[in-house]
């Protein structure tokens, strides 16, 4: 009983913490991910955290480039918008006159 109350424990403080970092902005979370996984690499001996570690940056990195990504598309659909916005208030603007 007692392990099992202590399982629950150690689940609800990482739930807590991931809930906390969900309201950190994106930048901060991959930073603190990075170091985190840094200090892992360099302090765990076993080959297997290594691994974890090295695949943590990889995760950050395309998670990185898929956010860089998808804020170009955004900026370029918006300046999309706009120039048909300005190419019909021109049109209506000439119908006008």
């Amino acid at each position: 009983m007692a392990s099992r109350v202590r399982a629950t424990g150690s689940n609800l403080i990482l739930a807590s913490l991931l809930a906390t970092l969900s309201y950190l902005p994106f930048q901060l979370v991959a930073q603190f991910t990075l170091i985190v996984c840094v200090l892992l690499f360099v302090v765990d001996p076993f080959p297997t955290s290594r691994l974890v570690s090295v695949a943590g940056v990889a995760v950050v990195l395309a998670i990185t480039k898929a956010r860089q990504h998808f804020l170009i598309l955004e900026a370029n659909q918006e300046e999309l918008q706009q120039q048909q916005q300005q190419s019909v208030n021109a049109a209506h603007d000439d119908k006008s006159d």
